[in-house]
């Protein structure tokens, strides 16, 4: 099921800026909000795609656009049906979602391997950050800057990509993204920050680890927006990736379910946020990906995503998620999380002149341990 179409057609289709992504919305009816930008994509790629329809091929034409129309369809359905307060069926919808796009995987990265292949003196290349406000000015260990202990799970607020009460480690690759999607009060609280760094030793921790990409955006297959916008410095995918031909068919199957994962949230003081249900219902079919933590090699499936916060901070970097599976009774974390994470001991911001030295002084401690 690849959709036959050139490189100049898929550029076209997004060179529409009503396609590009995070989107800000009026926040009246979110299903019918989606429903309206579903049909301004599904025609954008029918146009697009008139010179690619053969009718003796059933892989190219008419059978792809079916079924891009059927994961639009699907999710607004989801949205219908969780809105209308059945969240069980609008996770089975959401299911037919995930298996129409699994017939055409977009790209998902392997963190688990390179550690073997290099061999131990690999040093991994990723940086990823936490940021957390504290009340006091003392030490902290790293335990604080990790996921929110299950002890105090009532503490954890709706995430995008997780619901109240359910600890996720979130974490970005800058730590100007961290502080912007956390937007702290300086002059009430005390901001700290640690650096992460993924355990990919197998051997170690038992854990097969993938990374799911949702963080491309439509825009960033335009060589000429890379070319021109100088805001976009952090947040670069990969060119081999974007080249890709595999990559661009399957993206247009899976620009619904990005797009339905990307609306900027109105108001962050509701306690119910629309924008939040797709991202919801994605992670907990994650979760059940996952399986359990008792199985002989443990899994761990993250997310990478751009933030949604505003337009501003989708180009600071990305996002990754990774979801608590399991509990150790004794200290309240995950236990497969606490071996598949070293970090620094937490740093003060206030001790540094500006984000950008906080964080090289970050990247040049290389004391990282995981959490006691």
């Amino acid at each position: 099921m690849i959709l036959d179409i050139s490189d100049q057609e898929f550029k076209n289709i997004f060179d529409n800026k009503s396609l590009w992504l995070p989107i800000q919305w009026d926040n009246n009816d979110f299903s019918s909000t989606l429903q309206k930008l579903f049909k301004k994509y599904i025609d954008t790629v029918k146009k697009s795609c008139k010179g690619c329809y053969i009718e003796e091929n059933r892989n190219c034409g008419c059978e792809n656009i079916l079924s891009i129309e059927r994961v639009c369809e699907l999710l607004v359905t989801t949205i219908q049906q969780y809105l209308n307060g059945f969240p069980a069926q609008a996770f089975e919808t959401f299911g037919q979602v995930m298996c129409c796009l699994q017939q055409v995987p977009l790209k998902t990265y392997e963190k688990s391997i390179f550690e073997q292949l290099q061999g131990p003196r690999y040093r991994d290349s990723l940086n990823l950050y936490r940021v957390a406000c504290v009340n006091e000015n003392t030490l902290y260990d790293r335990s604080r800057v990790f996921h929110t202990p299950y002890s105090l799970r009532s503490k954890v607020s709706t995430n995008r990509y997780s619901i109240a009460g359910f600890p996720s480690l979130y974490l970005g690759t800058s730590l100007e993204l961290c502080y912007e999607e956390v937007h702290p009060n300086p002059s009430e609280e005390f901001i700290i920050a640690s650096r992460f760094q993924l355990e990919r030793d197998f051997e170690f921790n038992n854990t097969e680890i993938k990374v799911i990409e949702l963080a491309i955006k439509p825009q960033d297959f335009l060589e000429r927006i890379n070319r021109e916008d100088n805001t976009i410095k952090n947040r670069v995918v990969s060119r081999r990736v974007l080249e890709s031909s595999h990559v661009r068919r399957a993206y247009l199957f899976w620009y619904p379910l990005i797009a339905a994962c990307s609306f900027i949230r109105v108001n962050k003081k509701d306690p119910f946020a629309a924008e939040y249900i797709i991202p919801q219902l994605l992670m907990q079919w994650v979760r059940t990906e996952i399986g359990s933590p008792k199985r002989r090699y443990k899994r761990l499936i993250g997310i990478r995503y751009f933030s949604c916060a505003s337009v501003k901070a989708s180009d600071m970097g990305f996002n990754y998620v990774f979801p608590t599976n399991g509990q150790d009774r004794k200290r309240g974390f995950c236990p497969v999380l606490s071996k598949a994470f070293k970090l620094t001991r937490p740093y003060f911001l206030h001790e540094y002149s500006s984000i950008c030295s906080w964080e090289n002084a970050l990247k040049n401690d290389t004391d990282l341990e995981f959490i006691d």
